[in-house]
């Protein structure tokens, strides 16, 4: 068993940075195989049926829904004959070499892992993206030497509308600016160092922030605490090592930095109801592995 969960590489042989697309779920059922992508992708499901697992949580497909799927996240799309839309696939660079906001990425609510990746726009919205998504197709098939900066152009100005369904939401305006900084701050902070940094207090330090006001400003805006969302990051990591693995719980303990291998399938259960190799079983059967 290879100990590493399948990739799909958007870029080879020096390949555009880009591909949009039609779905096209004819053939009836179709459910992919848990994967990742080296980039990132967008999805606009003009007709729903079916249901998007991304990194172990699950996502009814509804009629005029967004998807955003981040890079090196896993996910399946468990479509039926009903399902109908769109999917582009872009690396960050194509984005950020063609915007004046150099910093969409790092603002963009969904990549920094602030809100959820499913976003629902109202009739007029879905409009304006899926005539966005029509006018990219016809560019990505046309060969002329800007084809690559109408392609990143076009995805900035998704994001940008995107990025007004998620401002518009009551629960975003109730957050102030600041406290949005910090979480943002406090999330990319965990994505980098979570195997080594497993307390609240740890991550305070870093941010030159209390622990108490780290985590009364977490739990504000999220609903969650920060050891939550510390604590969620090693799980998900581990169920993404377990689903294409042989790892035992022992090495996979060791591997997240957990001294004593009984805690961690202490915190694994507690966590997901299962112990590491009952998830590995229930998670496989689910995706045929």
């Amino acid at each position: 068993m290879s100990n590493e969960i399948p990739s799909h590489k958007l870029i080879q042989n020096n390949a555009m940075p880009c591909k949009v697309a039609k779905l096209n779920f004819s053939g009836g059922h179709e459910m992919d195989n848990a994967h990742r992508h080296n980039c990132y992708q967008m999805f606009l499901f003009k007709k729903g049926g079916g249901e998007h697992m991304i990194d172990f949580n699950y996502y009814p497909i509804e009629d005029n829904s967004l998807h955003f799927v981040s890079e090196g996240q896993v996910h399946s799309l468990n479509s039926n004959e009903t399902t109908d839309g769109y999917v582009i696939l872009f690396t960050k660079e194509i984005v950020i070499m063609n915007t004046a906001d150099k910093f969409i990425f790092n603002d963009f609510p969904i990549f920094n892992k602030s809100v959820s990746p499913i976003l629902n726009p109202d009739k007029e919205m879905y409009a304006d993206l899926e005539n966005m998504l029509l006018m990219m197709i016809t560019e990505f098939g046309k060969d002329n030497a800007y084809k690559e900066n109408i392609l990143g152009s076009y995805i900035s100005i998704l994001l940008l509308k995107s990025k007004t369904i998620i401002t518009e939401t009551k629960e975003y305006k109730r957050t102030d600016s600041s406290s949005q900084e910090l979480l943002q701050k406090f999330n990319n902070l965990v994505e980098v160092n979570f195997k080594e940094y497993h307390k609240v207090n740890e991550y305070a330090d870093l941010l030159n922030v209390t622990p108490n006001h780290l985590s009364e400003t977490i739990k504000k805006v999220t609903g969650k605490t920060a050891g939550d969302i510390i604590h969620e990051r090693l799980i998900l990591e581990a169920k993404r090592m377990l689903l294409h693995s042989s790892i035992t719980a022992k090495e996979l303990a060791y591997a997240l930095n957990f001294n004593d291998p009984s805690y961690f399938s202490r915190f694994f259960k507690a966590n997901t109801n299962l112990s590491p190799e009952g998830f590995r079983k229930e998670i496989r059967e689910k995706y045929h592995h």
